[in-house]
């Protein structure tokens, strides 16, 4: 049942219909609350994913919403179940964390923003330790330092700004987008900030 009522929940999602959707989701999590609490199977993973999954599904909706108080809840607590039965470097698991991050400084929760966003960094780097990351980690790399950049700027940062930057370039290099040109145009802002106090990064 719970799985019915969150597919009902992702087609509202797809009409537009964010008010249904929501109770929908709702209503999905409360079900799969009680299984959850009713389940005396040891292995209780899909209950925990399932689960999982409509959280995460209430956050994007709920930051879609602006409603970012809400996101944050609901994407911690999905995290969490994620990460009990994938992992800390599945691909769900670091989108999740990602939006999470994204969330948190939404709400100018600027220090648990970094944090999970430096958290980010770490597994995408376990890759990198081992001679694996691809052209695609090192993207999400340079975007990540990109967002922590903006979180320092937002805190008017200037100088920590421009060492996300300075890395973030470093995972861009060669990938042949024009995120490199993104982010070298940051840092040319970032520096006549430094330099002149200007607010044109605003």
């Amino acid at each position: 049942v719970g799985r019915v009522y969150n597919n009902i929940g992702c087609v509202n999602c797809e009409l537009n219909q964010l008010k249904e959707a929501c109770g929908a989701f709702e209503a999905s999590l409360e079900v799969q609350r009680h299984a959850l609490s009713a389940s005396v199977d040891v292995d209780n993973g899909p209950l925990q994913l399932g689960m999982s999954t409509t959280l995460s599904n209430l956050g994007y909706l709920y930051k879609s919403q602006g409603r970012h108080v809400k996101s944050v809840a609901a994407l911690k607590e999905a995290l969490e179940l994620q990460e009990s039965v994938l992992g800390k470097h599945h691909p769900t698991v670091l989108s999740t964390l990602n939006s999470l991050a994204e969330a948190s400084a939404r709400i100018n929760e600027s220090q648990d923003a970094i944090r999970h966003y430096n958290s980010c960094l770490i597994r995408y780097n376990a890759w990198a330790k081992s001679g694996q990351m691809s052209s695609e980690q090192r993207r999400a790399s340079a975007i990540v330092l990109f967002k922590i950049s903006r979180v320092h700027l937002k805190q008017k940062d200037f100088d920590a700004s421009h060492r996300k930057l300075k890395e973030a370039k470093f995972y861009a290099k060669g990938l042949g987008d024009d995120l490199g040109e993104k982010i070298e145009a940051e840092i040319q802002k970032v520096e006549r900030s430094r330099r002149g106090g200007h607010r044109d990064w605003v």
